[in-house]
């Protein structure tokens, strides 16, 4: 299911729905936020970060979506930076893990022709969306949402803030 990135911004749980999400763009401030807002959301359950290195190494995705958490009885699996070069790991643990495992795949700009695009977009219980960059108007409402709780704060202090972040919300 393709899904945009500004509803997943504003309510993360829809992602509960889905077995599996990728995650992928140029915007590494939304990505940034979606993972706090997933982990704090489920403070209940086993956080575990891969990366793709780590991954094409050895079996360690497949173990870690096959064996029970040690800590809880949910588990979330964050894999960074991956390409179609795990595409095969990731649909065997999708296939063989059970309905308590959340896998989220962050991965950068991914052609329209990609192999592990393309899975994401054909599978009805698996969600994918695009973190393109920010624009001003983007970033004006960051600003304010971010910002909510300080007082005095008016439209020139939050274009002075943009006009410094250089357009990139991390800043």
């Amino acid at each position: 299911m393709i899904l945009k990135s500004y509803i997943v911004e504003q309510n993360v749980e829809i992602l509960k729905k889905y077995h599996s999400t990728l995650i992928y763009g140029e915007n590494n401030g939304i990505k940034d936020d979606v993972q706090e807002k997933i982990k704090e959301k489920n403070r209940d359950s086993e956080i575990i970060t891969l990366f793709e290195s780590e991954i094409s190494k050895n079996n360690i995705l497949y173990e870690n979506t096959t064996n029970q958490s040690l800590f809880g009885e949910k588990k979330i699996i964050f894999i960074k930076e991956a390409t179609d070069k795990i595409l095969n790991e990731i649909e065997e643990s999708v296939e063989k893990s059970n309905k308590e495992i959340q896998i989220y795949v962050f991965a950068n700009n991914l052609e329209k022709k990609s192999r592990l695009r393309n899975f994401f977009e054909k599978h009805k219980n698996l969600a994918i969306f695009a973190c393109y960059e920010d624009n001003e108007r983007t970033l004006i409402s960051y600003v304010n949402k971010e910002l909510k709780d300080f007082k005095g704060l008016t439209g020139e202090i939050v274009n002075i803030i943009i006009n410094n972040s250089g357009m990139n919300r991390r800043i």
